[in-house]
């Protein structure tokens, strides 16, 4: 999308002669994934390049809204987040004799439902978080054996920079207190090197953005949509520039996905004749981009950079 916006600015200044009133800077995303290039690149001085910019634009499609609209909103678009790694260790030995060891797997499974307080009776009803254990490994294949460490990866999510530093802190309270309880230890714990703070739209900037969406959007109007706890680093750049972030809706007519995770809109698989959906989530290992909605990204970008030019002039 970012390319094909690239392709049609260029084409008005060599086709046309448009003369635009400013400079439009186009910035891709490396290492977005889990790398913080956004952070990498502000610190190699991307933002003071001049002319500075005045303004920063980002999107990213999102199957839980129908295809065509664009999703938009003021303050916190997207949460804070990190990634994190814990090491309870014990005692291994015989599974016939769980007497003679520290059972670092039955610490692991109780320090993975007690860190769920930390959102149920550690932040405020009023406020979100999420503590997530996404992977669990202990052992080495055998039926018998009780290992001497476990090891555990998740993440931590907050609408607020304040919000993760108390599930961080949390985190490994919960996660020593509860191995010492078992005769086990928190042997080590590791987090990400960046992690990712929240995704700001700019409050000043929201009625000119929000007004752009819904030119561009599908019903003329932008929908409105709650806080995600997905993370974007777009929003290192949104610290340092007024910026807004944007959801493209992708999820063919409805949007979204059913109680049991079947989605209605669907796209054509070409030579396999299947039909397959485009709202499932994101990171689903069957997640399907709708490339119709390709083309709105692009008029989306285009406007917003254009647009932006006159406000400013």
């Amino acid at each position: 999308m970012l390319l094909g916006a690239v392709h049609l600015l260029k084409s008005l200044q060599q086709s046309d002669g448009y003369a635009f009133p400013g400079t439009i800077r186009i910035i891709f995303q490396p290492a977005e994934e889990g790398g913080a290039g956004a952070k990498r690149m502000r610190e190699e001085g991307v933002l003071e390049v001049h002319p500075p910019p005045s303004f920063a634009f980002g999107m990213h499609v999102w199957p839980t809204l129908p295809s065509g609209k664009i999703g938009f909103r003021s303050g916190p678009m997207l949460g804070a987040a990190d990634m994190f790694t814990l090491i309870i260790e014990g005692v291994g030995g015989h599974a016939a004799f769980p007497h003679l060891v520290k059972d670092p797997i039955v610490a692991s499974a109780a320090i993975i439902t007690s860190v769920q307080t930390l959102v149920s009776r550690g932040t405020n009803p009023l406020e979100s978080g999420v503590v997530s254990i996404a992977d669990v490994h202990g052992g080495d294949g055998a039926h018998n054996v009780i290992p001497h460490k476990v090891e555990l990866r998740g993440t931590i999510r907050a609408l607020s920079d304040d919000g993760l530093l108390r599930l961080h802190e949390g985190l490994l309270r919960v996660a020593s207190g509860v191995a010492e309880a078992h005769g086990c230890k928190l042997a080590s714990s590791s987090f990400a090197k960046d992690p990712y703070p929240v995704t700001m739209n700019d409050d000043k900037l929201y009625p000119f953005a929000a007004k752009v969406a819904g030119l561009v959007a599908e019903g003329g109007e932008h929908a409105a949509v709650d806080p995600t706890m997905g993370a974007e680093d777009f929003a290192f750049l949104a610290q340092g520039v007024p910026s807004a972030f944007f959801f493209l809706g992708q999820g063919g007519e409805g949007g979204g996905a059913d109680s049991v995770g079947r989605a209605g809109g669907v796209t054509d698989c070409g030579k396999c004749g299947d039909r397959v959906p485009t709202n499932l989530g994101l990171h689903h290992p069957a997640f399907n981009l709708d490339e119709d909605v390709l083309s709105r990204g692009v008029e989306l970008f285009v406007n917003l950079a254009l647009r932006s030019l006159k406000l400013e002039s």
